[in-house]
């Protein structure tokens, strides 16, 4: 059974992992169910998840969530905004 995406339209997505360093990649989400950012421009790209965070609250649309995904892991948590 495929697992529930909990992005919507206008949230901030940070995806994280850490292959080889830890890189954070930041962005909008544009689709329902987003969980990744293939294809998609306007990235901000940053080494530490406090910057991440704050880049991700300067896009994200007010009312909507911010989430962070482990893309090594496929972990989801919700940050606060």
């Amino acid at each position: 059974m495929a697992r529930h995406t909990p992005t919507l339209l206008g949230d901030a997505l940070i995806l994280q992992t850490d292959q080889s360093f830890t890189t954070y990649v930041v962005g909008r989400v544009s689709t329902d169910g987003q969980q990744d950012f293939h294809g998609q421009t306007n990235l901000k790209y940053v080494s530490d998840q406090a910057a991440a965070v704050a880049e991700a609250q300067a896009i994200v649309v007010p009312g909507r969530r911010i989430f962070l995904r482990n893309i090594d892991t496929g972990a989801w948590s919700e940050i606060s905004n």
